[in-house]
């Protein structure tokens, strides 16, 4: 029994590679690839890797990343046994181990019947509420990077229009939301898979923003599965992080002169690196890999 990891990538082919080569040392990965861009600059010729097919255009806080989502779910459920499987830990390709990875297979295996996603109600205060009740407009007039776009100059007319509407939804008494990575049982992911009211709450959802950050919350919360929800208050995404050492202002690429913080964190993962702010970080943290495995040796020797 092992974690199977599932990677949302859409740059930095090379920091992703060197992801992928880490993670295989204890586990199967299968990626999606933002339709965008070219698939092959992220491929590595491994059998324990699954690269989905039906990719997806992914925009920014936009639904599309929940589909993204669901489709590596359901190429993982298809491709491994669940038997075999200890957690479906979601990663994105600017993601990196800070402890070493045995140890994480080892907590996972242990562990094996519990779901790392920690949930915040959004009516917790006005702010987060708005999320789901006033109209955003991200999956239609996309992010692009641009301070100064007519996309960007309607969906900001738009969504201060939307601010005068109040939406509601039947389905759950309550919406939650978290952060968009953490690690689920095969029993928790077969479920969110296979939810019978998918598009019913994918089409309201199209109007929220960031619903990656609550989809999988809300139904968690909401289901037979409730207790593998962990309730908790906080105002962003790191106030409900599973694995992850996550900063606050969510734009934070950490740097080689951030290790101490990385590693005095206790987290299994950092967010974000990159090949062009990382590289000595990265470098760093696979020393942490290098000892465990050289420790390994030594204790398996005769």
């Amino acid at each position: 029994m092992s974690p199977v990891f599932l990677l949302l990538v859409h740059t930095d082919p090379a920091q992703v590679k060197r992801l992928l080569r880490l993670l295989l040392s204890v586990g199967r990965c299968v990626v999606h690839v933002d339709a965008k861009a070219d698939e092959r600059a992220f491929r590595i010729e491994d059998p324990n890797v699954v690269y989905v097919e039906d990719r997806v255009d992914v925009r920014w806080g936009a639904i599309s990343q929940v589909d993204g989502t669901l489709r590596l779910m359901r190429a993982a459920l298809r491709r491994f046994e669940a038997a075999h499987v200890s957690h479906f830990v979601l990663l994105s390709g600017s993601c990196y181990p800070v402890r070493a990875l045995e140890e994480f297979r080892s907590f996972s295996q242990s562990n094996s019947s519990a779901n790392f996603i920690k949930a915040i109600p959004l009516a917790s205060t006005r702010k987060l509420g708005q999320r789901t009740r006033h109209f955003w407009f991200y999956e239609d007039l996309p992010v692009d990077g641009r301070k100064l776009s007519p996309a960007r100059l309607m969906r900001g007319l738009l969504q201060f229009a939307g601010k005068l509407g109040r939406r509601s939804f039947d389905l759950f008494p309550e919406w939650h939301f978290g952060s968009q990575w953490w690690a689920l049982t095969p029993d928790a992911v077969s479920y969110l898979a296979n939810y019978p009211h998918e598009e019913r709450v994918k089409r309201f959802l199209r109007y929220s923003k960031a619903p990656d950050e609550i989809y999988f919350h809300t139904l968690m919360v909401n289901s037979p599965l409730r207790r593998g929800a962990e309730a908790v208050s906080g105002e962003g995404v790191w106030d409900a992080s599973n694995l992850h050492l996550i900063d606050p202002s969510l734009s934070r690429w950490f740097q080689a002169s951030d290790y101490d913080e990385v590693v005095s964190s206790g987290r299994w993962f950092v967010r974000k690196v990159g090949t062009a702010m990382s590289g000595g970080l990265c470098d760093r943290l696979d020393l942490i890999q290098d000892l465990d495995r050289r420790l390994a040796r030594e204790r398996a020797a005769p």
